[in-house]
């Protein structure tokens, strides 16, 4: 690959993953060309990238995008993998990768511009989708008012109820 090619390759990695990217770099020594397209079609699915690159190219591509806490983990071969929306899915793909197959090791990344460890990572990887989370909150600030809305019909209900053993004391006397 020539210098001018490096270059290409580095502003599109840079262009791609952006200062609001989540990044997790993961080893991936031990896998077959089969087993790395399917994680990679896995990730994709999951609105993630994942790309191999010389360590060298990734750390171009990194300065000055905010993400530069990956340097240190810039040893042996490595995976990027990156997604400019929720990092929860694509976080997921690879924790459930990295369980089924040895040769996947996470060794850590960059999550809402944050240095996360692979325990981090992984624990991120247990959370619930967003929508999960959306609802979950939705429910919780609705309970209150729910609960309102059970009290008022209860005393409505109970006056209701009242009306009625009057009118059939009424009835009974007549």
């Amino acid at each position: 690959m020539n210098r001018q090619k490096k270059q290409e390759a580095v502003e599109r990695l840079r262009s791609d993953m952006g200062p609001d990217s989540h990044l997790v770099l993961a080893e991936y020594r031990g896998l077959t060309v089969e087993e790395m397209t399917g994680l990679r079609k896995k990730i994709r699915s999951a609105s993630g990238t994942l790309r191999v690159m010389k360590n060298t190219l990734v750390r171009h591509a990194v300065e000055g995008t905010g993400n530069e806490a990956v340097m240190d983990l810039l040893t042996g071969p490595n995976a990027l993998v990156f997604t400019r929306e929720d990092p929860v899915p694509m976080v997921k793909v690879l924790a459930e990768a990295s369980k089924a197959k040895e040769a996947v090791k996470i060794k850590g990344g960059v999550v809402e511009g944050k240095s996360v460890t692979p325990e981090e990572i992984l624990r991120i990887a247990e959370l619930p989708s967003r929508e999960v989370l959306l609802a979950m909150t939705l429910g919780s600030l609705a309970a209150p008012m729910q609960g309102l809305v059970n009290v008022c019909q209860g005393t409505i209900r109970n006056f209701v109820y009242v009306l009625d053993a009057l009118r059939q004391a009424k009835s009974a006397e007549a």
